[in-house]
């Protein structure tokens, strides 16, 4: 049996409690969302789901051959979206101030080792972002927006982002429960392209 996995890089614990801040003022909008856990706050690098145990070796592998030579990078969360961006709400999210452009150079070099370790990557188009909740019932998220609206000037303090995780997703009733399954390291130095 496979297991649900995806590429992520973690929110650290000092940046959870300013992004639960900018959830509970979102919650003050009559719209079921499901919010996402703060323990489970993660940017999506690439999801892959169901993979088997035994290519998580080579995966890990070659996505270290590519990242390996990425050096580690500031990050911060600036603004607040959602997709889609017109009409009713699907997705909340924060969107990604510094740090982005090192995160659209370093998400290709990811996709680069999936596809060395044979992995079909399929379509990909990447938006950097951190989902915030997902929209429940969409009748009318007009509330939601208005909100968001508010804080659209939102930011978090700087974080440095010093490494990426293979993390499992075991989806239960609950919510999903999320684990580092392998740790990997920017080390390098990062290139200009």
């Amino acid at each position: 049996m496979g297991i649900r996995s995806f590429i992520a890089i973690k929110v650290p614990d000092l940046i959870t409690p300013q992004v639960v801040k900018l959830q509970n003022s979102l919650k003050e909008a009559p719209v079921k969302v499901r919010w996402v856990e703060p323990q489970n706050l993660h940017f999506t690098l690439h999801f892959l789901g169901d993979t088997d145990p035994q290519e998580i070796p080579d995966i890990v592998k070659k996505i270290k051959e590519e990242v390996g030579i990425f050096a580690p990078f500031s990050l911060n969360l600036a603004g607040v979206g959602a997709f889609p961006r017109e009409g009713k709400v699907k997705v909340v999210w924060a969107g990604v101030g510094r740090g982005r452009q090192e995160m659209q150079k370093l998400q290709p070099l990811v996709l680069k080792g999936l596809e060395k370790a044979g992995i079909d990557i399929g379509e990909n188009r990447f938006h950097p972002h951190l989902t915030l909740g997902r929209v429940k019932n969409k009748s009318n998220t007009r509330p939601l927006r208005l909100l968001m609206e508010k804080e659209r000037g939102f930011s978090s303090s700087d974080f440095s982002v010093s490494s990426i995780q293979l993390m499992k997703s075991q989806l239960t009733p609950e919510g999903p429960i999320y684990t580092v399954l392998e740790e990997i390291c920017l080390r390098g130095e990062t290139l200009d392209n």
